[in-house]
């Protein structure tokens, strides 16, 4: 068995000199002379000759001479844990966890019991005091109850009892001039029992035994309730599924009936619609057509009536272009009249022009050839002898053609051939 007190705050300790071991007080609330304020959570007493002056108060400051005494009370709310163990009236071990908040409500009071010129030390010093008053009330408060009060009664068995039987200790309403004044100057504001454990497992189980039979056969009961009215609901289900299904059917049956019905109207009125629109689409359609016809035949008229104006234009163009070949035709014959007539008379003249000339000509060459002969006759006179010589040998091959005796060179030709006899004669003669 043991027990365990937490302070609202953990503390840092001195770890050397003549403090060892205790709180690490706040300079400024320990120094030896200078000005001392209080936090608004702190009450200031200011002594001066063994007494408290005026100077004290909430929150209050002062200045120290090193003659004087000045104290910082916290006055803020301070909290407590502490675990408690103990064997209850059934010889059954328990162990208690619990919180205490408490306060200074007495500042004065609480500075006549605690040495507050050390703020750390005389609050520590407070938590462990009272923490093992709160661990030894809750033990002798569990030796006097079952298991069973300290489980379910934890409030009314333990709480209220800690608190009936500390708070005439602890609290207190006295003056410092009263040198009776009970108490500490404190009040316990509430004590709350957080958590109660038994420490053998082996009687904890024995414990839920009876609950846990009792919460098994309450399952098991539940179990076969909740199974029964399964099984109940199950066939009150299947009815109602049944009577659901049949009614269903009858509807489903009815609504296709209806439907069926409603399609069969609507069928009929799409059929009579399509045969209304199939009539106004056929109406519509001889209407375009007949439409269409006529445009088409006034169409064909007018461009019968193209064609035949087309046709007119075109005759009568080609009339005027058969006019003009006819009239370029003629144009073209009396020129060509006129052109032979021209011709056949320019011919005519030309021809007695030429007959003239060749009588001219003829008239030339034939004095021309008389000369010819003559100077011919005196040249071969003079050179006779020579040429008998030169060509006495070839004479005999000279042939003379004579194309008749209407040639204009008939006379030379004549010469000529007198010209070979002759020297053909004088050929022989020099041999």
């Amino acid at each position: 068995m043991g027990s365990k007190i937490v302070p609202s705050s953990e503390r840092k300790h001195e770890v050397e000199g003549w403090r060892q071991g205790r709180p690490v007080e706040d300079p400024e609330k320990v120094k030896r002379w200078g000005l001392v304020t209080a936090m608004p959570s702190e009450y200031l007493v200011h002594v001066r000759r063994g007494k408290v002056t005026s100077r004290s108060g909430q929150g209050a400051s002062c200045f120290k001479w090193p003659w004087e005494s000045v104290a910082l009370v916290p006055t803020s709310l301070q909290k407590i844990r502490f675990t408690a163990d103990q064997v209850t009236t059934e010889k059954v071990g328990l162990e208690v966890e619990a919180m205490a908040v408490y306060r200074i409500a007495d500042p004065l009071l609480a500075f006549r019991v605690l040495n507050f010129s050390y703020p750390e030390r005389a609050q520590e010093k407070l938590d462990q005091t009272l923490g093992a008053l709160l661990v030894g009330a809750t033990r002798r408060i569990m030796a006097t109850l079952s298991v069973e009060e300290v489980l379910q009664k934890r409030k009314s068995a333990l709480a209220e009892q800690l608190l009936a039987d500390l708070a005439p200790v602890v609290g207190g309403t006295g003056s410092p001039n009263d040198k009776t004044a009970a108490g500490w100057g404190v009040v316990i504001d509430a004590i709350e029992i957080e958590q109660v454990r038994v420490q053998s497992e082996r009687v904890f189980k024995a414990m839920q035994a009876p609950y846990r039979a009792e919460l098994d056969q309450r399952a098991a009961l539940s179990q076969l309730a909740t199974e029964r009215d399964v099984a109940t609901r199950k066939a009150e289900d299947h009815r109602a599924l049944g009577e659901a299904q049949a009614t269903s059917n009858q509807a489903v049956e009815r609504a296709r009936l209806r439907a069926a019905a409603a399609l069969a109207a609507e069928r009929m009125e799409l059929e009579r619609q399509e045969a209304d629109a199939r009539t106004a689409a056929r109406l519509d359609a001889i209407a375009r057509a007949r439409q269409e016809a006529e445009a088409e035949s006034a169409e064909r008229v007018a461009s019968q009536e193209r064609a035949r104006l087309e046709a007119e234009a075109e005759l009568a163009v080609q009339q005027v272009r058969l006019a003009a070949i006819r009239a370029k035709a003629a144009a073209a014959h009396a020129e060509a009249e006129a052109t032979a007539a021209l011709r056949k008379l320019q011919s005519g003249v030309d021809r007695e022009q030429g007959l003239a000339q060749a009588e001219v000509e003829l008239r030339r060459a034939e004095a021309a050839v008389r000369s010819a002969e003559a100077e011919a006759r005196v040249l071969t006179a003079k050179q006779l002898p020579a040429l008998a010589s030169a060509v006495g040998q070839k004479i005999g091959e000279v042939k003379i053609t004579h194309y008749g005796d209407g040639q204009p060179f008939a006379p030379v030709v004549g010469a000529v051939e007198a010209l070979v006899d002759m020297a053909r004669g004088m050929g022989s003669g020099a041999k």
